[in-house]
């Protein structure tokens, strides 16, 4: 899903309120979400598996990618461990204003190095 949403990613991120009110994860996956299916239905993608759940979980030290990379990605920008992870806690954490933001310049960043990862393993397979 995400590589089929760089594109429209790519715009959020220079004026996310524009496009999502308030610039969060949350925000960004839920408007993902709905353009993905969007394609989905208005057959202009198949749907596929994507890897960046697991992708984020192995980057981040998880050894599961069960709780989405949204919550994988602000837990690690509000200082929570992987090893040590409750999730109940994470949940009932106050997120400041500043780590939504850390948060989501984060998520651009995994994006980039997913999508060069991506490219640079189908140029090895050619």
């Amino acid at each position: 899903m995400i590589l089929e949403c760089y594109k429209i990613l790519k715009r959020i991120e220079q004026r996310p309120a524009m496009w999502l009110g308030e610039a969060t994860l949350l925000n960004i996956n839920n408007y993902c979400n709905g353009y993905h299916q969007a394609l989905i239905d208005h057959g202009i993608i198949e749907p596929s598996e994507e890897a960046f759940f697991d992708w984020v979980a192995k980057k981040l030290g998880y050894y599961e990618s069960t709780a989405g990379w949204v919550n994988m990605i602000l837990a690690h920008c509000m200082g929570f461990e992987p090893k040590d992870i409750s999730w109940e806690i994470v949940f009932a954490s106050t997120v400041s204003k500043e780590q939504h933001v850390q948060s989501v310049n984060y998520f651009y960043e995994l994006v980039e190095e997913f999508k060069k990862e991506i490219e640079n393993s189908k140029e090895n397979c050619n």
